[in-house]
């Protein structure tokens, strides 16, 4: 019905934009969660030049082979919602694709392990869903570059 009044052409365009924009809704949700697990709070002893104990300092430990590629995928799927073309819009939703997989599969099999949770001051039944977090937030970010793969596919001009 909506197509009859607008035109084919009209609702063409308002797919890929929509397709476009769930992509990067699901890329974001899932950049959320990832970065949700990827900074890490640890308790560091603060040692002097002779190694005699100072103070306990808190650093952030950030877990790189997380957070940098997903990232990189939503600035990815979030450039290919304004770019104009289907070939470039293909690719750049297949970064975010990629990058995702690899920040699933990294969750799951612990290629790339990430900072101790030890010092992270959560219970122990909290941080082994941490993992799950990340894995989940992988995993949506494949669906989001699934959506733009697709949408740019079939809607694109």
């Amino acid at each position: 019905m909506l197509e009859s009044m607008l035109g084919p052409e009209v609702m063409k365009k308002i797919m890929a934009k929509s397709a476009a924009l769930i992509s990067v809704i699901l890329g974001w949700i899932g950049l959320i969660m990832v970065m949700m697990t990827a900074f890490v709070g640890m308790q560091v002893d603060k040692l002097d030049a002779n190694g005699v104990y100072v103070e306990t300092v808190t650093r952030v430990g950030i877990h790189h082979a997380a957070l940098w590629p997903m990232l990189i995928g939503f600035f990815c799927v979030a450039a290919a919602l304004v770019v104009g073309g289907k070939k470039t819009k293909i690719n750049l939703s297949y970064v975010l694709f990629l990058v995702s997989l690899w920040v699933m599969v990294n969750a799951i099999m612990q290629i790339a392990p990430g900072p101790s949770l030890a010092g992270m001051g959560l219970a122990e039944g909290v941080a082994p869903l941490m993992v799950g977090v990340s894995a989940i937030g992988g995993f949506l970010g494949i669906l989001g570059g699934v959506v733009g793969i697709m949408g740019a596919g079939k809607y694109a001009s």
